[in-house]
C-alpha cells in the first residue's frame, strides 16, 4: 500500500454512550479507545433519525439548515412504504467528503446515508428497491460505483439476504476490506447499521444488541489489522441511541375522526387537512394553520386521557429552534415508553408484542427519533492515529489522548473532522473542537 495519510470514519448506527462501558472491554475497541482521543456524551439532533444525524455529521448543519428533516419523504399516498432520503441531491450544503475531493483526495462511502448520485470515487451507497418492478442490486449500480460494486457483488453478494441484517453489514464490510486493498482511498465513510437493526427487532439491551457489539469489535479488528503500519487517522462515532418502548402512538386514526384527513377506497390517504408524519419517538403535524388551535386542542385532550402519553407540542417556531423543521404545524415529543405510527388502523393506542418486532415492519422493541434532551439518549465519538509504525510512514495530525471533551454536539463532528485534512466546512452550525488535537 502507499504511504499517504488516510481518514477513515466509521459510523455504529445506533452506538449510545451507555455502550461505553461494553465496548471499552472488547478486545479492538479496548485498543483503539486506549489511544484515542475522544467525547462520551454527543448530543444528537432533532429527530434523532439517522439520515438527519448522518446529514448534520457530514455538513456540521442542523437538519433545519441541510434540510433532510426526516429518514423518508412525505409521501401521502405512500405512507405504508415511502421514499427515503437516499440523494445527495436533497442536503443544502457542502459535505466533509466534498471537502475532501477539493484537497485532492480520493474518497469512499460504504452505506454513508444520503450520497446516493453523489461524487464519491468508490461508493456503495445506502439505498434499497422500493417499487414492484425494482431490484437492490440495479438500485445500487444506478447510484453508486458501478464498477467497483459489479467486482464486490461478484465476489461477496452471496452474503447478502437483501437488507436484512447482520448479512448487509456482513457483506459491505468485506466489500470494504475489498476497496481499502485494491484502490487505496484517502478519505473514506463508513456505516454499519447492524447494532441499531437489533435492537429495533429485539430490544436496546437484548442479547442480540450485545452479539451486534461483538461483531462491530471483530469488524474495527479486522480493519486495523488491514491498515496496520500505514498512516491512518481513525474516527468512531454513533449517530443516536435508542430507548425501549411498548407502546405506539397511531395519531392518524384521530385526525381522520376529526375529518381532517380521508382515505380513498383502497384506504390510502387521499387528502389532508392535518396529517401526522411519524419519526419514531417524535412526530412531525402538517396542515393549515388555521386549524393550529382547534388541533392543539385536539392534541391535548387525546394526551389526558392516554396517560399523558405526548411529553411535549412544539410550535413550529420551537421545532426550527431545536433544529427540526420548521415548516411543520406541531412537532409532538413521546412520553418515554411510547413511539409514532402513521398507520390508520388498529386502535389509538397499540400495545407491541415482542414477537411481533422481529419480522413486522414497523413494530419495534426499541427506537430513536427522540428529542436529544432525553436523559441518558446521548452517543459517542473518538479519534486516533494509527500506531508508531504508521506514524513514521507519514505525516499525520496531532492528536490529544483521552476524554478531552466532557459535551459536544454532533453539528461539531464535521468541521471537526474536516480539520484533519485542511478542510472547511463553512455553512456549519457547530464548531471544530480544539481539543481533540494536541
Amino acid at each position: 500500500m502507499n504511504h499517504k495519510h488516510k481518514i477513515i470514519v466509521i459510523s455504529f448506527d445506533g452506538l449510545g454512550s451507555d455502550d461505553w462501558t461494553i465496548i471499552e472491554k472488547l478486545p479492538h475497541f479496548k485498543a483503539f479507545l486506549e489511544e484515542a482521543a475522544y467525547c462520551k456524551t454527543v448530543e444528537t439532533v432533532y429527530p434523532s433519525l439517522t439520515y438527519p444525524a448522518h446529514c448534520t455529521i457530514a455538513t456540521g448543519r442542523y437538519p433545519v439548515h441541510h434540510r433532510v428533516i426526516h429518514n423518508t419523504l412525505l409521501q401521502p399516498g405512500r405512507m405504508a412504504s415511502p421514499d427515503w432520503y437516499w440523494k445527495r441531491k436533497y442536503i443544502k450544503g457542502k459535505t466533509i467528503y466534498e471537502a475532501a475531493k477539493e484537497k485532492g483526495m480520493k474518497t469512499a462511502a460504504f452505506l454513508w446515508p444520503v450520497t446516493a448520485g453523489a461524487n464519491i470515487d468508490y461508493h456503495i451507497p445506502e439505498i434499497f428497491a422500493n417499487r414492484k418492478w425494482d431490484h437492490q442490486i440495479l438500485a445500487s449500480l444506478r447510484s453508486g460505483s458501478v464498477k467497483l460494486q459489479a467486482e464486490v457483488f461478484a465476489r461477496y453478494g452471496k452474503l447478502m439476504h437483501g437488507i436484512e441484517q447482520p448479512y448487509l453489514d456482513d457483506f459491505i464490510h468485506q466489500s470494504i476490506l475489498y476497496t481499502l486493498k485494491k484502490y487505496e482511498p484517502d478519505f473514506t465513510l463508513i456505516h454499519y447499521v447492524d447494532l441499531d437493526s437489533m435492537r429495533h427487532h429485539y430490544g436496546h439491551s437484548s442479547p442480540e444488541a450485545l452479539k451486534a457489539l461483538k461483531r462491530h469489535d471483530q469488524r474495527l479488528g479486522e480493519l486495523m489489522d488491514l491498515l496496520k503500519g500505514e498512516p491512518v487517522t481513525w474516527v468512531l462515532l454513533g449517530d443516536h441511541s435508542s430507548l425501549d418502548e411498548d407502546k405506539a402512538i397511531r395519531l392518524n386514526r384521530v385526525l381522520e375522526r376529526a375529518g381532517w384527513l380521508k382515505r380513498d377506497k383502497k384506504g390510502n390517504i387521499q387528502s389532508y387537512q392535518v396529517l401526522m408524519r411519524g419519526a419514531d419517538g417524535s412526530a412531525y403535524l402538517y396542515g393549515r394553520p388555521e386549524l393550529a388551535q382547534q388541533v392543539q386542542a385536539e392534541l391535548e385532550r387525546f394526551s389526558r386521557e392516554h396517560d399523558d402519553c405526548l411529553e411535549a407540542i412544539y410550535s413550529a417556531e420551537e421545532a426550527g429552534r431545536q433544529g427540526a423543521d420548521d415548516t411543520c404545524l406541531f412537532m409532538l415529543e413521546a412520553k418515554k415508553g411510547y413511539y409514532f405510527q402513521d398507520t390508520l388502523e388498529g386502535p389509538d393506542i397499540y400495545e407491541i408484542h415482542p414477537e411481533e418486532c422481529i419480522s413486522t415492519p414497523h413494530m419495534q422493541m426499541a427506537t430513536h427519533g427522540y428529542s436529544p434532551k432525553k436523559e441518558g439518549y446521548t452517543t459517542v465519538f473518538a479519534m486516533r492515529n494509527s500506531g508508531a509504525e504508521g506514524a513514521k510512514q507519514g505525516k499525520l495530525p496531532a492528536l490529544a489522548k483521552g476524554e478531552v471533551a466532557s459535551y459536544m454536539h454532533l453539528a461539531d463532528e464535521g468541521p471537526t473532522i474536516a480539520h484533519l485534512f485542511g478542510g472547511v466546512l463553512p455553512e456549519a452550525d457547530g464548531m471544530l473542537r480544539k481539543e481533540f488535537f494536541a
